[in-house]
């Protein structure tokens, strides 16, 4: 019996411990002249991940925590000390609070004549994007394209809506990319709650393609996006996204929580503002 624990303890010491994976992207904004770039860290480990990424062109100072085992997103702001905690029961309420709110609408337009609705309409489309037609669905295709994206075997993807290519994903299988193996399932279930929380607002004002980014087809393209690029309605390139290096790394778990001291936010009580 001593033998048997004692040959147990050496494997589990002699085992390689996986920590975590750092990821580091640059962005490109080449909408400005010249093109302005910016770099971002995703730090993964298990089913937690720390985006610190900033379009280049923004003014945000901040990062987004998925906390898989919570099934929780956390939204922190730097510039503001704040933090924001999403989860399923706040889009839940925030669902319920929409709807009740259009549905006030809905009988106070009605009350209305019919010339003075019409008006009324036309002015909260314009100040209120809320209430425009929703986005049609995103449409994933595969284009069978292949290259080499800083040193990744990638194949190309488009996303097109409404007869427009939105966004062009170069993708590498997940073996490919440093850890990848391990905390695919971090960043599939990121992409899978992002779905369910947009699919649980009401379908108005295209809030549903909100949630849209490069990790949003995880399932459809089952690999890592190495480099996303996002296109304008004219069809030129606004910006580029593309990974430049993956290391593993030891993550202390603090990484994964929000800076202490930050005032949490109430999303329930700001929509209900």
């Amino acid at each position: 019996m001593k033998r048997t624990l004692m040959t147990l303890t050496i494997l589990i010491a002699a085992a390689p411990a996986f920590a975590g994976v750092v990821y580091q992207v640059e962005t490109r904004d080449l909408t400005s002249s010249p093109p302005q770039t910016s770099d971002g860290t995703i730090s993964a480990q298990g089913m937690l991940l720390k985006m610190q990424m900033q379009s280049a062109g923004s003014s945000f100072n901040g990062e987004m925590i998925f906390r898989g085992d919570r099934r929780e997103m956390v939204i922190v702001n730097h510039d503001e000390k704040t933090v924001m905690i999403i989860d399923e029961a706040t889009m839940k309420a925030m669902a319920e609070q929409i709807g009740q709110a259009m549905a006030a609408m809905d009988q106070a337009l009605a009350a209305l004549p019919a010339s003075q609705r019409q008006k009324m309409e036309e002015m909260m489309k314009s100040r209120m994007p809320m209430q425009a037609e929703p986005s049609a669905p995103a449409e994933i295709r595969a284009t069978g394209d292949t290259d080499t994206i800083n040193g990744y075997p990638a194949t190309r993807y488009e996303v097109w809506r409404e007869g427009a290519k939105e966004r062009e994903l170069w993708v590498t299988e997940w073996s490919n990319v440093e850890g990848g193996d391990e905390v695919s399932g971090a960043f599939q279930e990121m992409a899978g709650f992002m779905k369910s929380l947009l699919e649980s607002l009401p379908d108005v004002g295209g809030i549903k393609s909100a949630g849209d980014n490069a990790f949003a087809y995880l399932e459809e393209m089952k690999g890592f996006p190495v480099m996303t690029r996002e296109f304008s309605d004219a069809g030129t390139v606004e910006h580029e996204s593309a990974l430049t290096s993956s290391e593993k790394q030891d993550l202390d778990p603090a990484t994964f929580e929000p800076p202490a001291g930050y005032k949490q936010q109430d999303l329930k009580k700001m929509m209900g503002r």
